[in-house]
């Protein structure tokens, strides 16, 4: 019997990089996870975890040693990090991984990206494709533009790799974006709101659900044809947030109000309060709390269109398109798991 090929991912405690190892696992692979926290679960057969922070160099020669893909989920957000951690773990970290899996002889670098990358400031021409000039806010888009740049350098010395730009992420695991918004409701609904106000001037989201992350890392680690390229990543549907909030509302047990409020809904210090009593009762304390409400139903991009011809020419194609059904979906889940009540 044939040894498994070996698959290290970075971030592997994370919400995508907990999907992607066990999805690789499920492949045939033999999977490594590297985090800076301890694994949570015991690692199942087929799996081993090493809690290395990639930011630093100490043990990366080891940690990459007999890889033969590495799939690098690991970065920092301006939800819980600074501009120097964020300097430190998202352009240090990943030209740390990449040269290190260039000097292991690694066959393949997939660098999950974002589409922060293409910043919010300069108006581009959409669909937006992956060769466009981009201009990223400072701070979590500019450092991720830098870590691309790394592991295309880390390419230059014969290491293929594939860079994945995808939309906001949501799913089972996530902690922020879709699933504060939905942690906004549930705190409304316990403290005895009947409706879920948002603001009358819908905005159009762009999204993407955990499982077809989860795919296109898997495909771009082993398609011949994403051995280098830069792929931007979206369910290719573009709901309002109306249809996200009516969603959600729905299954929270709101009646969905538009209002013309600066400030819909509850304050942030009230919500604070309410979430305290919430996390008292025995929710569980996973989901951000974001200091905006619905935050994610407010931010229009001017660049939220994106062509995804490139990936689609590699042979993939997203599965989860219906949009609504998945947040709903996604709603029960953090009740079934105590992460809303």
């Amino acid at each position: 019997m044939s040894t498994p090929p070996t698959a290290l991912v970075s971030g592997g405690t994370g919400f995508i990089g907990s999907h992607v190892a066990a999805a690789l696992l499920q492949s045939g692979y033999h999977v490594r996870t590297v985090g800076r926290r301890p694994a949570e679960d015991a690692r199942p057969a087929g799996m081993d975890h090493w809690q290395v922070d990639v930011a630093s160099t100490e043990l990366l020669d080891q940690v990459v040693g007999d890889v033969d893909v590495v799939i690098h989920t690991a970065g920092a957000a301006t939800t819980k990090a600074g501009p120097q951690e964020m300097e430190e773990v998202n352009v240090g970290g990943t030209a740390r991984l990449a040269e290190a899996a260039v000097a292991a002889g690694a066959r393949r670098f997939v660098y999950v990206s974002t589409s922060s990358v293409y910043g919010t400031k300069v108006r581009l021409p959409q669909p937006v494709t992956e060769d466009i000039t981009c201009h990223p806010s400072p701070g979590y888009g500019e450092t991720k533009l830098r870590a691309e740049q790394a592991v295309r350098q880390a390419g230059d010395k014969g290491l293929e790799t594939a860079i994945l730009r995808p939309t906001n992420v949501f799913g089972p695991g996530a902690i922020k974006l879709v699933a504060s918004t939905i942690l906004d409701a549930a705190i409304e609904r316990y403290a005895g709101l009947a409706t879920f106000e948002v603001p009358r001037e819908p905005v159009e989201l762009r999204m993407v659900h955990i499982d077809d992350v989860v795919d296109a890392c898997l495909h771009v680690a082993e398609s011949p044809h994403a051995a280098a390229g830069v792929f931007n990543l979206a369910s290719g549907v573009y709901p309002s947030s109306h249809e996200i909030a009516q969603a959600v509302a729905d299954e929270i047990g709101l009646e969905l109000a538009l209002s013309d409020a600066a400030e819909p809904g509850l304050s942030f210090e009230r919500r604070q309060e309410v979430r305290a009593a919430m996390l008292a009762e025995g929710m569980r304390d996973k989901i951000v709390l974001s200091e905006q409400r619905l935050r994610v139903l407010r931010k229009a991009n001017p660049n939220n269109r994106l062509s995804l011809q490139a990936l689609a020419d590699t042979g993939f194609q997203p599965r989860v398109t219906d949009m609504t059904k998945a947040v709903r979906e996604l709603v029960r889940w953090y009740r079934l798991h105590g992460w809303i009540l």
